[in-house]
C-alpha cells in the first residue's frame, strides 16, 4: 500500500510556512529586526524548498532586507535621542 500526501484544494507545500515568514518580516520592521528578520527569511527559504516556489524565495528576500531595514530605523530613533 502506498501512502500519497494530501493537501488542502489550491494549497502549495510550504505556503503556511511563507505566510508565517512574511508576518514576521513584516513585524521585523518595528520589532526585534535582529530575531524577527532572520526567523522569517529561513521559514521562506524552507518554504521554497517544499515547493513554494516564487513566494517563498521572495518571503525569504523580503524578510532579510525589513531586517536591515528595521536596524536602520532602529539606529536612528537611537542617535536621534541622543
Amino acid at each position: 500500500m502506498s501512502q500519497t500526501q494530501t493537501s488542502t484544494a489550491g494549497t502549495k507545500p510550504g505556503r503556511t510556512l511563507s505566510i508565517i515568514g512574511a508576518v514576521l518580516g513584516v513585524l521585523a520592521l518595528v520589532v526585534l529586526p535582529i530575531v524577527l528578520g532572520p526567523i522569517g527569511a529561513v521559514l521562506g527559504f524552507v518554504a521554497h524548498s517544499k515547493g513554494d516556489k516564487p513566494f517563498g524565495l521572495y518571503v525569504g528576500i523580503g524578510s532579510i532586507v525589513t531586517t536591515i531595514v528595521g536596524m536602520a530605523l532602529g539606529a536612528a530613533l537611537v542617535m536621534g535621542m541622543g
